[in-house]
């Protein structure tokens, strides 16, 4: 009792959780859930329980006759067959006295149940067979489609390759090699670019850092 009691926790699934954690700073849903526990069996019934009488369960009729239908079938059905065998094996060997003749009816039935059990193994064997070789197709026929599929991706990645290669190769003919590095470098100190410009007081675009004015210039408009 004195456990059930340490465990108890007044705040939990209450509406005074929230205001306890407002006031302490804490969430009392936080703390360690109540164990379960389970009355002894010398403990007597509580006095709120002691007058109390249970209500038994109502069980529809139509679902209780037709169980009571089933249980009746499987009784009879096996007790049917507990009899049919005992009538058979004490028909069986009721006129035998002899232990050597039981041992040989005993190998006789058995040898039956085995011939029995063959044909079933046989005719199972043939039914996994036909299963193993239909799954096996369609494992292959799978296998197939998902070669196809990978075959075809592959086949997209080299066209890919290709056209980024080409693209490669023609724009290949602008690069900058070692034979031709001295051109390269003669062109470019020939053919300056200079990106600086000024603005005179008419609005005039002059490019270039030393250029002098020498004909028609690009106006720009200039707010005052």
């Amino acid at each position: 009792m004195l456990r059930a009691i340490s465990n108890f926790n007044p705040l939990r699934g209450s509406s005074a959780s929230l205001a306890h954690y407002h006031y302490t700073g804490y969430d009392p849903s936080l703390l360690p859930p109540k164990k379960a526990h389970r009355k002894p069996r010398w403990v007597p019934v509580a006095k709120s329980k002691r007058f109390r009488v249970p209500q038994r369960p109502k069980i529809d009729q139509d679902e209780y006759v037709e169980l009571l239908r089933l249980h009746n079938n499987y009784r009879n059905n096996v007790k049917s067959l507990r009899h049919y065998m005992i009538k058979k094996y004490c028909d069986k060997f009721q006129t035998v006295t002899n232990p050597e003749e039981i041992l040989e009816v005993f190998k006789v039935d058995l040898a039956e149940c085995h011939a029995i059990n063959d044909q079933w193994n046989a005719k199972v064997k043939v039914e996994r067979e036909s299963r193993i070789a239909r799954e096996l197709q369609e494992a292959k026929e799978i296998a197939r489609q998902k070669l196809e599929a990978e075959q075809e991706k592959q086949k997209q990645i080299l066209e890919l390759a290709e056209e980024i290669v080409k693209k490669e190769k023609e724009a290949s003919a602008t690069f900058i090699t070692a034979e031709n590095i001295d051109e390269a470098i003669d062109n470019a100190l020939n053919d300056t670019v200079d990106y600086n410009f000024a603005i005179d007081s008419n609005g005039e675009k002059l490019r270039g850092r030393e250029t002098r004015p020498s004909g028609p210039q690009e106006k720009i408009s200039v707010r005052r």
